[in-house]
């Protein structure tokens, strides 16, 4: 994106294969990869602007003229549904002074109209509008004057995705075998719909990464979270099955190439709260049109994160915003089923507000270690961190990518691969001067 970026040498990139390092028995990463503005800058232009980032829901923008304001890496767009029910991006700069377009973070309309001289566009980025045009002359260009478009925009299963890169490849080839999770994620709604309710919003000082690790990292809990544990235990009626243990028995953990990863709990996650009969027949429906064997698949306490930065969970998406090296902000969205009973929705809007929301009872706790690991990975001599848990004792998969227990750092692993790969990459360093 930047057109400015100087060149990058075969050495920069060698050093960046140096920062992963997969020795016999150990898996590790160098402490590098977490600070400094240089590497950021190269994971934005490497990665976020390389590859396919998830922007929105398509219940964010259901109907023609629908949008919503958001960001691709660092560079701010607008997503929106057209008269003909197409989906784009655009940069959410105008083509007249460069000013922000659209300042509201969702809304509706034909047209977005510049707050600073009042140029228009239709939401998909044509310009339709300039106040006095007749103070331009006659060879003016209006014709190139349009929003600049975002190259790709594809969904799956109602998550859609931008890229900045027009040759990235498909997105079903870069979701890989992550398609199956999502594909159950979508079937949890039976009969109804998904809708994004208001994200629950939240920062801390750290590196995105350390939230991205976090998302499938069952070895923590029991530690990071004992305070919140000894909560429950003290009020256990309130938080009726909504939380387990430090390693969870039967669960388990994937890691695909293409970075993605699993945290499986082999157990449903069905919290307190549902009236009975509704959950029954909620269950019964999901057998009906699936089968009793994958409806208990769909079921299963699933989270999941899509490399780089989204995070599904059974009643949540999540997305992790870099915005430098050491800050990040974090927009949690409860989901909601249209056309389901209103205790099934009033529970997943519970389990966000008491579990993984900003006010969550967990989420305090992993907010205070990802600024400790910041500070503490500034001190000389602390070159490695180490994921090797579960090294050796995997499952490989037949789709691809591996397995292991609930609380093995397997797809950490496998989301260090693909960072390694995407910023090591020669093609990817020749794509920062684009």
């Amino acid at each position: 994106m930047d057109e400015q970026a100087r060149p990058v040498s075969k050495a920069e990139n060698a050093a960046y294969s140096g920062f992963v390092e997969e020795l016999p028995g150990e898996f590790r990463v160098s402490t590098s990869a977490y600070r400094g503005e240089k590497v950021f800058q190269d994971e934005i232009e490497r990665i976020f602007h390389r590859t396919w980032i998830y922007l929105c829901h398509e219940s964010e923008i259901r109907k023609p003229g629908d949008y919503k304001s958001t960001l691709l890496g660092l560079q701010p767009v607008i997503v929106s549904r057209d008269q003909s029910g197409n989906v784009t991006a655009v940069l959410n700069a105008c083509t007249h002074r460069g000013a922000t377009l659209c300042r509201d973070e969702h809304g509706s309309g034909r047209t977005l109209v510049c707050p600073y001289h009042g140029w228009s566009f239709r939401p998909s980025g044509e310009l339709v509008g300039i106040p006095g045009a007749e103070r331009y002359a006659p060879e003016f260009n209006k014709a190139d004057k349009n929003l600049v478009k975002v190259p790709r925009v594809a969904s799956y299963g109602g998550l859609v995705f931008g890229s900045f890169n027009p040759d990235v490849e498909s997105l079903e080839a870069f979701l890989g075998p992550a398609k199956l999770h999502i594909d159950h994620w979508v079937k949890r709604r039976a009969d109804g719909e998904y809708r994004l309710a208001t994200a629950h919003k939240y920062a801390f000082s750290g590196n995105w990464k350390f939230q991205s690790e976090n998302v499938y990292d069952g070895y923590h809990p029991g530690f990071v979270h004992r305070s919140a544990f000894h909560t429950i235990k003290k009020f256990s009626g309130s938080f009726e099955n909504r939380f387990y243990g430090a390693i969870r028995p039967g669960g388990f953990t994937r890691g695909y190439p293409q970075g993605h990863g699993t945290l499986e709990a082999g157990a449903p996650l069905e919290s307190g709260g549902v009236d009975p009969d509704a959950k029954k027949n909620y269950e019964d429906r999901l057998i009906a049109l699936h089968g009793e064997q994958e409806a208990k698949e769909i079921l299963n306490n699933c989270q999941f994160l899509i490399f780089p930065n989204l995070a599904i969970f059974d009643f949540n998406v999540r997305v992790i915003q870099p915005i430098s090296h050491d800050r990040t902000e974090v927009y949690s969205y409860p989901v909601l089923i249209d056309g389901a009973d209103e205790s099934i929705n009033s529970n997943r809007m519970l389990d966000a507000q008491t579990r993984v929301g900003s006010a969550g009872i967990l989420s305090a706790d992993d907010i205070d270690i990802f600024a400790g690991n910041q500070s503490a990975l500034q001190a000389l001599g602390s070159q490695w961190v180490t994921l090797s848990r579960g090294i050796g004792l995997e499952t490989e998969l037949e789709a691809g990518g591996r397995a292991g227990e609930y609380s093995d750092e397997t797809p950490q692993r496998a989301f260090w691969r693909k960072w390694k790969q995407e910023m090591a990459s020669e093609s990817n360093a020749k794509g920062d001067s684009k």
